[in-house]
């Protein structure tokens, strides 16, 4: 047991990817979910998102005419793309708020006799009171999902062993927060999938709370994930083994479900295939962020004598030599060719270049087999 040296346990960048910093190395490591999104398309929502805005339109045109005569006919604009984007949002902050709950619950099943009643439930958001969520107010539908959660586990009297736990796996670079772990008595998984009587066995449960109307297709490479991590965070900070579990399952609360929740455990074949496509999707996302945006080198006709033309430093964009490209453009210099005629001091008195970006050039040069011109006499010299 290895105690961490970091305490940030994620971040997340403005385009909502999740990175986690591992507590003893500092890698950072990508999260489960953002490896999801980033290899699978979802081109429902672009017609989700426009039939919303349409929706919003036909109901609101007195606002859009009124935000159109005091704030312009942008500002309307933006009203009405961006409804979708608040009803996801909006969504996705009832669905953390049922997570909070659900895991002060369990804290609460899992404290000692006497001091549960010290933990708090989490009180909902002030921009949640009064919402709406798919037509119904979106606290009724906030109390439907945390019954469905009581529900369960009165019916399935769970021992919980973990409760939204970090875990990370350096080998694949990836990390994840899981929902929870349980133990259930008296049951087993058929290689099937189905749960059956078996009295004196215990099955260890590796859990995901989803709230969404529809589960998303990835729901068995997320938990797949999971269950494989090599490592995780217990609450104290401390690093561990990551427990051993039987198989996923999928908690989904709903209020159209009978008593308010799905269990739906995973089969051992699904989580193996589910497991073999989440790797297949790190080493594509891994790999995309490798990749530049640029598929090549500009390739032009030979001169006369047969030559390659020296590379042209306007092409050179988007290959890492950063903004040093510009000054020497301004400058008046067309190729790499032309670099290298010329001395670092003479590089040096282009406006825009300093003694930082000097390194740059040098390497841009180098990387096409060329010096500075008293630079190579230098090197000739010293062979």
């Amino acid at each position: 047991m290895t105690t961490e040296t970091i305490t940030e346990v994620h971040t997340t960048s403005d385009d909502g990817n999740r990175h986690y910093p591992h507590p003893i190395t500092g890698d950072l490591l990508t999260s489960v979910t953002t490896i999801l999104s980033a290899t699978v398309g979802k081109p429902f929502l672009t017609v989700w998102a426009a039939k919303l805005a349409a929706e919003f339109a036909v109901a609101n045109l007195d606002l859009i005419a009124e935000v159109v005569k005091a704030e312009g006919r942008r500002a309307a604009i933006d009203l009405v793309k961006d409804q979708a984007k608040l009803l996801r949002e909006r969504k996705a902050d009832a669905g953390s708020y049922v997570h909070a709950v659900s895991e002060a619950l369990i804290l609460w099943a899992a404290s000692p006799e006497g001091t549960g009643a010290d933990i708090a439930l989490p009180d909902l958001p002030d921009h949640l009171v009064g919402a709406d969520y798919d037509g119904e107010p979106l606290d009724r539908v906030v109390d439907w999902m945390v019954t469905g959660f009581l529900n369960f586990v009165t019916d399935f009297a769970p021992t919980f062993e973990a409760a939204e736990m970090t875990v990370y796996n350096l080998v694949l670079g990836i990390a994840g927060t899981l929902d929870m772990i349980i133990v259930l008595r008296d049951v087993a998984l058929t290689p099937d999938g189905w749960m059956v009587r078996a009295p004196g066995k215990v099955l260890v449960l590796c859990v995901d709370i989803k709230t969404g109307k529809n589960l998303d297709v990835t729901v068995r490479e997320q938990l797949a994930a999971y269950r494989r991590m090599l490592e995780a965070r217990l609450p104290q900070g401390q690093i561990v083994a990551m427990p051993a579990t039987d198989a996923g399952a999928i908690l989904h609360l709903r209020p159209e479900h009978e008593g308010g929740y799905r269990l739906m455990p995973i089969s051992a074949a699904d989580d193996a295939k589910a497991w073999n496509r989440f790797r297949r999707a790190v080493e594509i996302e891994h790999g995309r962020s490798e990749v530049r945006s640029k598929p090549g080198h500009v390739a032009y006709p030979l001169n006369p004598d047969g030559s390659m033309p020296a590379p042209r430093l306007c092409d050179l964009d988007g290959e890492g030599y950063g903004r040093v490209l510009t000054p020497l453009i301004r400058a008046g210099l067309a190729d790499v060719d032309e670099v290298a005629m010329m001395t670092a001091a003479e590089i040096l008195a282009v406006k825009g270049i300093g003694e930082k970006t000097l390194g740059t050039i040098r390497q841009m040069l180098a990387d096409h087999a060329l010096t500075f011109s008293d630079e190579a006499v230098m090197a000739g010299q010293v062979a």
